[in-house]
Formats: C-alpha cells, sequence, structure tokens
C-alpha cells in the first residue's frame, strides 16, 4: 500500500488504465486453471499378432521391447487443461484408448472428441479453449514385434525392438535405441537414434539428425538442418539442402547439397558430392581401390588419406579461382595456375576434384 500511495500523485492516470488489465488476466487464469490427468493400464493378449501400429495425434507414444514378453502392456495417461470443470470432465471421459485387430497386425490409437457428427459441437468447443488435452501411451511388447507409430503432435521414443520398425510424424521429437530395420519420416522435429540392426532410412523436413552404430546403409534426407552420423556399417547415401554434415566411419558416400558443408572421415570406399554453395571435405582410409568425384560451385575441397591408397589413382583437380595443392607421388601430364592432371602410381582408381571458387587440396602420408 505504501508503493501504491507514493505514486498515486502522479500516476493515477497510469493506475486507471493497468488496473482492468490485470483484472482480465487474472480472470483468463482463474478461467483456465482446471487441471485434470489420470492413468490407466490396459494388458492385451498377443493372440498371434506379430505387428503393432500406435496412432496419436495430440500426445507422446513410447514403445519398449522385452525379451521374453508373451503380452502387450499398454500405459496411458489422459490430461486436460480447461477453464470449467464439468465441460473438461465431458471432454476427458470421451478420451480413451481404441485396440483393434486385422489378422496379424494389433492397432492401439489413441481417442478423441470426434471432429464430425455428435462430437462436433464438443471439437469445437475443445479447440477453443482445451487446447491442453493429450494422451501419452506407453506401451511394452515382445522385442520381435515389428512396430509403426504415427503421431501428429507428441514425441516418440523407441526402444529395445528387434524387428523392423517404422515412425512417421508431423510435429515432435524422435528417439530410438535398438531397431532392426528402420523408418523415420518427421516433418518438423529432431531426430537420434542409435544401434540400429539394418538398414536405415531418416528424413526431416525440419529438424537436426543424429544416429550411431548403424550396421546396414543408410539413406539421409533433410531439407532443414545438421546431420550427424558414426560408425555406419554399410553405405550412405545423403541429401541436405540447408545444414552442415558430419559423417565418421563409413562404407561408400553418394551426398548431395544446396547450401551445406560436408565432412565425411573414416570413408572405407569411395566417395561422389555435390555441392552448390559449401566445402567438402573427406579423409579415406585407401584401404581399396575407390573413386572420388567431388564438386561445388562455391567453396574448397579438401581429400586426404590416412594410408597410400590401394593402386593408386588418375588425378584431375580443377578450379576456377583458387589454388590447388597436391602432396603425392605423382606423375603430372598437365599442370596450370588452376588445373593439375597426373597419375600417381599404377592409377587404378579415379579421383576428380572441382570447384568453380574456392582451393582444392589432396595428399597422402609417404610410403
Amino acid at each position: 500500500m505504501k508503493r501504491i500511495r507514493a505514486k498515486a500523485a502522479y500516476s493515477y492516470a497510469l493506475c486507471a488504465a493497468v488496473v482492468p488489465v490485470i483484472l482480465l488476466a487474472c480472470g483468463a487464469t482463474a478461467a483456465r486453471a482446471y487441471d485434470r490427468d489420470e492413468t490407466l493400464q490396459k494388458s492385451i493378449p498377443l493372440q498371434g499378432a506379430t505387428r503393432i501400429v500406435v496412432t496419436n495425434s495430440r500426445g507422446d507414444v513410447k514403445v519398449i521391447g522385452e525379451n521374453g514378453r508373451s503380452s502387450i502392456s499398454c500405459e496411458y495417461t489422459k490430461r486436460i487443461r480447461g477453464r470449467d470443470q464439468d465441460e473438461a470432465d465431458r471432454l476427458f471421459n470421451l478420451m480413451d484408448i481404441d485396440i483393434t485387430r486385422e489378422g496379424a497386425v494389433l492397432t492401439v490409437a489413441a481417442r478423441y472428441p470426434d471432429q464430425s457428427g455428435s462430437d462436433r459441437n464438443i471439437f469445437a468447443l475443445l479447440r477453443k479453449h482445451y487446447a491442453g488435452m493429450s494422451v501419452a501411451i506407453t506401451v511394452t511388447v515382445p522385442s520381435g514385434l515389428d512396430v509403426k507409430i504415427v503421431t501428429a503432435s507428441g514425441d516418440v521414443q523407441l526402444a529395445s525392438i528387434l524387428g523392423p520398425a517404422e515412425i512417421t510424424s508431423a510435429s515432435g521429437d524422435i528417439e530410438v535405441a535398438g531397431a532392426g530395420d528402420l523408418k523415420i519420416d518427421v516433418s518438423s522435429g529432431d531426430m537420434m537414434v542409435s544401434d540400429v540392426a539394418g538398414k536405415a532410412f531418416l528424413s526431416s523436413a525440419s529438424g537436426d539428425i543424429e544416429a550411431h552404430h548403424i550396421k546396414g546403409d543408410v539413406t539421409v534426407r533433410s531439407a532443414s538442418g545438421e546431420i550427424m552420423l558414426t560408425e555406419v556399417g554399410g553405405d550412405l547415401t545423403a541429401a541436405g539442402l540447408s545444414g552442415d554434415v558430419t559423417v565418421e566411419g563409413v562404407r561408400n558416400v553418394v551426398f548431395s547439397g544446396t547450401s551445406c558443408s560436408a565432412r565425411f572421415a573414416g570413408v572405407r570406399g569411395g566417395v561422389t558430392a555435390t555441392v552448390a554453395s559449401g566445402d567438402i571435405e573427406v579423409e579415406a582410409t585407401g584401404e581399396s581401390a575407390s573413386n572420388y568425384e567431388m564438386r561445388t560451385s562455391c567453396g574448397q575441397i579438401a581429400l586426404s588419406y590416412d594410408r597410400p591408397a590401394k593402386g593408386g589413382f588418375a588425378l584431375k583437380a580443377q578450379t576456377t579461382s583458387g589454388s590447388i595443392s597436391a602432396t603425392l607421388p605423382i606423375k603430372v601430364t598437365k599442370v596450370s595456375r588452376h588445373s593439375l592432371i597426373g597419375v600417381v602410381r599404377e592409377g587404378k582408381s579415379v579421383v576428380v576434384l572441382e570447384t568453380a571458387s574456392g582451393d582444392i587440396s589432396v595428399s597422402e602420408p609417404e610410403e
């Protein structure tokens, strides 16, 4: 009260304007003060199911594999936040999970008030006053079960699955720790993947992609976000529009980028890489006779071997505006300020390095 009286002499008009705003804010807070959540469980017999599909439009999904399990456990938490207890309770009671079977496929789907039919007016109310409504689902399954997860808005976690897994998400982060073959398609959200026993397809329209310990081939697509991969057992096919690419440990690489820099280390095979604007750096093991073709319109190109390249290679390096550095036992057939052509030892493979604007370097250690 002392603080109000001290300012009353010169702030009356301001206070008169502010007080209604404060009251409105308090009224709005009170109107949305009702919260309710409840956790429920269901046990689902397998009955010959070999595949489970989990769908959720407004909440998180978690699927965990467990060795030796003979049934499916489903735990789900219903949550709602709204302005009125009676209305919130009506909506809350319409939320649940539905379980259906079709042949060997078991589907677990979160249910919300329907946008059509008898629930149409309720759904309109929901969108206006009850945006905090969600169902979070955790499903524990036999580890050998095939898994498919579809979400519209919510994070997804998948772990310890031996069979193939597929995840589709419109908006939310994805975390996978253990799967057979893996396919992920995300519109908006980051992706963290590890321990894939087979091949992987990873696609994100907006978000970073990070993956480690993938035994098979990997296909990665990113429209906007960084790509970070380590320990890829097979080949990599990658495309990125905007966002840097870092790969450590891979066999063969095919990469195309628009506005990004790419670094590939521990490459056991060959590389074909094209970038419209950005640098390309490759560190090759040199353990096999492999071809390297790297091109960028604006950026530097660097190729280095950690041992003398097996079988040697024929080299063509060319830059429109930049310098060329070659630390190699090379027999030069043509050289100029911006180009170098020659043969290293037997010349069994081909190395082509081209940039319109940038430096080029290629090197290997002495034998």
